[in-house]
């Protein structure tokens, strides 16, 4: 149901904003998430690069101008060496038994290229994500011939990237109005 839910999102959000906002200019969308925001962040992203049998597949990539994903769950296999949240990349996609038949669904690291601009924000310090598992997604972004930035903040754990009041949350920020320009 989450994966039907982001999808119905993405087709539904160009609709929302010519009615709520017509003043919007929705080519300069920026789709952010955090931790397994960010996950599914990339997979919106990523859904004209899913299997030809995947029910949430398109055509073409999504009208977005850009990804940032913060502290995401973007390598279910660096997740899972690294027990990332009590192995939530493996309770997501059922377990033991469905993993490795669910994973090409769901793994941003496998989705690639998407052709979107896309960055990545983490902490150096951040023990929920650690910084390995968004420098295994810029590893196979650039083995795939997409260049993915990986914005990493010293002394910045998981939170302070949603934190108003953090300085990362001011980077972030940043990250997104650079994108959406």
């Amino acid at each position: 149901d989450t994966f039907d839910d982001v999808a119905a999102a993405l087709v539904a959000l160009p609709a929302l904003v010519r009615e709520a906002l017509p003043q919007a200019d929705t080519r300069r969308t920026v789709v952010i998430g955090h931790s397994a925001g960010g996950h599914l962040a990339l997979w919106a992203a990523a859904r004209h690069v899913l299997p030809a049998d995947a029910p949430w597949r398109t055509d073409g990539p999504a009208p977005l101008r850009g990804v940032v994903a913060l502290a995401p769950i973007a390598d279910f296999a660096v997740a899972g060496k690294l027990n990332v949240c009590g192995g939530a990349a493996l309770q997501l996609l059922g377990g033991p038994d469905e993993f490795d038949v669910r994973r090409p669904y769901a793994d941003p690291a496998l989705l690639l290229p998407t052709g979107i601009a896309t960055t990545l924000v983490q902490g150096r310090a951040d023990v929920e994500v650690p910084q390995a598992v968004a420098e295994a997604y810029a590893e196979a972004a650039a083995k795939a011939g997409e260049v993915v930035g990986l914005t990493l903040l010293e002394d910045v754990g998981h939170f302070p990237l949603i934190d108003p009041v953090a300085d990362a949350c001011a980077v972030v920020a940043e990250e997104i109005a650079q994108l959406a320009w």
